[in-house]
């Protein structure tokens, strides 16, 4: 039979206290009996020399002889501690069987009120849905273990709560995202088809704004995919982000921005997959949401066990509110156009999967500056 934490508990408790209870039982009887022995020799030391001294006197009445009295006494004196020595046992047993009965009771009514956080919290966890997470514990006890156990409980449901709300806001803005291409590509099909007759050049240019929006659902399928797979290590081994940084730098249109590197040895452990993907979206980012004739700036460097990869960019002037969007998926700042708002939120996967830190900071004169952050190799 497998046994509750409340019983198990409660014998344990119960063991404790039973134990300790006899413990002192049996000092106190051992001590009674020493006293009882000690004072039986005391009083026969007393009566040898009174006896001695007048052998007229004796213990017992009537006419014997002073030895035979005091054996008599010596007899009488053990009877009686005899006779105290039982009682005290028995009524130590007795005490002894009251003892454990209430301190079972007892032991069983403190395990109850100890688990009592325990029992709100599997109930709770019975009652939640995805549409309950906002329901919390309440616990106004010490701050205990249990008060403990409690936060970290409700801390958890606040970290579920904004997932849950945060895949329900992806999977809108991802259905959003994915319905414009088709329904541009249903309303070319549909204008290709609505008369019988159409030139070439009315199906060629249905059939080019047809291949466009599928372009655009590919790499958006593309971006989400990346997205889906940016927290997942698959290897790990040491990369320097200069040699990463220096291939998506050589990756960067050459129509585009005019891309600076300043790049030194920053060694991390991390997968080379991953990071590649980090380096290529905070290149790309720079590169579309960026102004005629502007500029890129890559930079490397390891600082104290840290291995730190800024990408620099002039563009749109932004604000902190701004700054606070682009970490979301499908979300862009003021003045930023094109892609699909996935880039700052695939480059936040993939930090937090490195265990690391990345920063956004809008530059005075236009555009973005994101700091990442990495534990180095070694």
């Amino acid at each position: 039979m497998r046994l509750t934490i409340r019983t198990r508990l409660t014998l344990w408790y119960a063991a404790v206290l039973v134990t300790t209870g006899g413990v002192l039982l049996v000092t106190v009887y051992l001590l009674a009996r020493r006293q009882l022995f000690s004072a039986n020799s005391t009083l026969l030391l007393k009566l040898v020399p009174a006896v001695a001294a007048d052998p007229s006197q004796t213990v017992i009445a009537g006419p014997a002889q002073p030895a035979q009295d005091l054996d008599t006494a010596a007899a009488l004196i053990n009877s009686a501690r005899e006779e105290t020595l039982r009682a005290i046992l028995y009524q130590s047993a007795l005490l002894f069987a009251a003892l454990a009965a209430v301190s079972l009771v007892v032991c069983w009514l403190v395990a109850s009120r100890a688990l009592r956080p325990l029992r709100t919290v599997t109930a709770v966890a019975e009652r939640l849905s995805h549409d309950t997470l906002s329901e919390r514990i309440t616990h106004d006890g010490p701050a205990d273990e249990l008060h403990t156990l409690v936060e970290a409980f409700n801390t958890m449901l606040d970290r579920l709560g904004r997932a849950f709300q945060a895949q329900r806001l992806f999977a809108a803005n991802a259905s959003h995202e994915l319905r414009t291409p088709l329904t541009i590509i249903q309303t070319a099909a549909e204008k290709a088809l609505s008369r019988p007759h159409r030139t070439e050049a009315d199906y060629r240019r249905a059939f080019a704004t047809v291949i466009t929006a599928a372009h655009r659902s590919e790499r958006l399928l593309a971006s989400l995919l990346a997205l889906a797979r940016a927290g997942q290590h698959t290897r790990h081994e040491t990369v320097d982000l200069a040699h990463a940084a220096t291939e998506a730098a050589r990756a960067a249109p050459p129509a585009g921005p005019t891309v600076h590197t300043a790049l030194h040895p920053a060694p991390v452990d991390g997968d080379p997959a991953q990071l590649e993907l980090l380096l290529r979206n905070l290149v790309d980012n720079a590169v579309r949401h960026n102004t005629d004739g502007g500029t890129v700036w890559i930079r490397t460097d390891a600082r104290a066990g840290t291995a730190v990869l800024t990408v620099e960019n002039t563009g749109p002037h932004l604000d902190n509110d701004d700054i606070g969007r682009l970490r979301r998926a499908f979300q862009r700042g003021g003045g930023r156009t094109g892609g699909h708002g996935l880039g700052l939120a695939i480059v936040d996967a993939v930090v937090d999967a490195h265990t690391g830190t990345w920063t956004a900071t809008p530059r005075p004169s236009g555009g973005l500056t994101v700091e990442v952050r990495l534990p180095a190799a070694g």
